[in-house]
């Protein structure tokens, strides 16, 4: 009797430990689940693809999610800080560490190591439209460039740099046309030429053949490097171009010539304040201010002048070659 009692006994205690252990196993089964349903709600709502690195730190799935999803948004809202200042994300994109080393400050005996890195790939010319501009607005380019004795394939090497022979182009400065002139700038030559407007493809051109022109002629003394240093000045303003060609002159280079001008394009940088110091003592900065994006010039004009060459080869001159003058030679007489 008493072993029968003891059975009953040990059979009741196995059979409350099996619910026992039943109940706990259905309720962290009970837990997972709602975790895993919370998680997939979470994923579901999102419009993102959840991306999670594996790591040593055991982290729920619901912990996992709130910290991808924090720091993606702390990344976006960073990428849209940066959207909203583009001209820093831009330098971010072009700028290069590797050119200068920031520890060491730039001088001249690195200039010419650097021209040699940032020099283009070897240029490749696309033909592009140009074809439709010259057929269009031909004539008018060429007589405009024979008034001013400006070969009219520079000006369609400039164009294409500028707006890609689209007369519609627009930057984001506001700079207009197929020459890309600048509100400011347009309004100035709009008075000076007497013209209704600038912003018509005929009339964009005739102002913008004209405030190069008038660049090229401030650049006279250069000889035939007037036009480089012109394009140099189109592009990023004539302060600029004077800026440069004093520093060049500083260092006991020829400031007349645009291969030893423009290797000091980078002194221009903001970082390099110790040589502004030097070169203009009382402001100890360049009267036109710093250029960060000193490569932009550099670049430019080499651009332009490429497809000036490359346009050589399909269009004639405007301009009459003057032939040289042959020397009279004296004659002798003899005298008896």
């Amino acid at each position: 009797m008493r072993k029968r009692n003891r059975n009953i006994i040990i059979v009741t205690l196995i059979l409350l430990l099996v619910i026992l252990i039943y109940s706990i196993s259905n309720s962290i089964k009970s837990n997972k689940s709602d975790t895993k349903s919370e998680s997939l709600d979470l994923l579901k709502n999102s419009d993102r693809d959840a991306a999670i690195a594996p790591g040593e730190k055991k982290v729920s799935d619901k912990d996992r999610i709130e910290i991808l999803y924090s720091d993606s948004y702390d990344n976006i809202r960073y990428c849209e800080s940066l959207f909203g200042k583009w001209k820093y994300l831009f330098e971010i994109f072009t700028m290069n560490k590797a050119l200068i080393n920031n520890k060491e400050e730039l001088n001249e005996e690195g200039l010419t190591q650097l021209t040699e890195k940032i020099k283009n790939v070897k240029g490749v010319f696309r033909l592009g439209n140009v074809d439709a501009l010259v057929e269009d607005f031909g004539d008018l380019i060429k007589s405009q460039c024979n008034f001013y004795k400006i070969d009219w394939r520079l000006i369609l090497a400039l164009i294409h740099q500028e707006s890609l022979f689209n007369p519609e182009a627009e930057s984001h400065a506001g700079a207009f046309g197929l020459m890309q002139i600048m509100p400011r700038t347009g309004s100035g030559l709009q008075n000076e030429l007497q013209l209704e407007e600038t912003r018509t493809p005929k009339n964009n051109l005739i102002a913008g053949i004209y405030y190069y022109a008038t660049l090229v002629a401030d650049f006279e003394f250069a000889g035939e490097d007037k036009f480089k240093f012109a394009l140099a000045a189109y592009n990023a303003g004539l302060g600029r171009v004077v800026d440069v060609m004093t520093i060049a002159y500083y260092y006991g280079k020829d400031y007349k010539k645009w291969d030893d001008v423009k290797d000091y394009y980078p002194m221009l940088s903001s970082k390099q304040d110790s040589i502004h110091a030097l070169v203009w003592p009382k402001t100890k900065r360049p009267p036109s201010g710093t250029l960060d994006n000193w490569r932009e010039p550099y670049n430019y004009v080499y651009n332009v002048i490429f497809y000036y060459g490359e346009y050589k080869k399909y269009f004639e001159s405007n301009l009459k070659e003057e032939k040289p003058k042959k020397q009279k030679t004296k004659k002798s007489k003899n005298k008896k």
